[in-house]
């Protein structure tokens, strides 16, 4: 059973004006199996559009980890040190790392669609000393760009028997983000006004909690307990 959380809309709608991301990508990837019909480009070290069910359309902005210890910086993977590589020879996987130019942590992201499944996958492991990963916090920001545009988009966070999820609609197409660690917290806003970007630049935390945006230029973002480790 999925459960559509309502009660607290996000304010600041409809959002900014819809832009698409770079155009200039270190990578084009999919699945090995013809069942795949996921598509996705890499570049500045973070995940960029995501293609279906065809190739030529895109159903996502990117995917961004922001990372801060929740008192002094937070940053974006794209201010970070990055470098791109092929899982191995004649692969369209990828290894991204993205390195604190202080050097304090490194985020370490294998990407891959799934073979049998519309999905795209990010195994990603957080390093840094025991003392500075005691303080830091990952989010996931995810900007949706349903049935190839960034506008009238709607998002929800979604209450499953599992766990809670986020979730994207526009007309007959949904999307779902969801981490195998259960998000700690989980809002939906509008690029540009109230998303998680805007949230943590404020004071280096999450403060706002919208359940659902409907209609509009939204963004997605939860955070990651990094200290359970699956």
């Amino acid at each position: 059973m999925a459960v559509l959380l309502q009660k607290h809309p996000a304010r600041g709608g409809p959002g900014i004006e819809p832009r698409w991301t770079r155009s200039d990508k270190h990578g084009v990837g999919t699945a090995y199996a013809a069942l795949s019909r996921v598509w996705f480009t890499v570049s500045k070290g973070i995940l960029n559009e995501v293609y279906y069910p065809t190739i030529d359309r895109p159903q996502i902005r990117d995917l961004q980890y922001l990372i801060t210890d929740g008192e002094t910086f937070c940053c974006d993977e794209r201010q970070l040190d990055n470098t791109h590589e092929c899982l191995a020879p004649g692969t369209m996987g990828f290894r991204i790392t993205n390195v604190d130019p202080q050097k304090r942590f490194r985020i370490i992201k294998e990407v891959i669609a799934d073979p049998h499944r519309p999905c795209v996958l990010v195994h990603t492991r957080v390093e840094a000393g025991s003392e500075v990963l005691a303080n830091l916090r990952l989010f996931a920001l995810l900007a949706p760009h349903l049935e190839v545009g960034g506008r009238g988009n709607s998002g929800n966070v979604v209450q499953t028997i599992w766990r809670k999820v986020l979730t994207a609609q526009k007309g007959g197409t949904w999307l779902v983000l969801a981490a195998s660690v259960p998000f700690v917290r989980c809002s939906c806003g509008y690029a540009g006004t109230t998303d998680g970007w805007q949230d943590l630049a404020h004071n280096f935390r999450m403060d706002w909690e919208f359940d659902c945006a409907p209609v509009g230029n939204i963004a997605l973002t939860g955070e990651l307990d990094i200290r359970q480790r699956r």
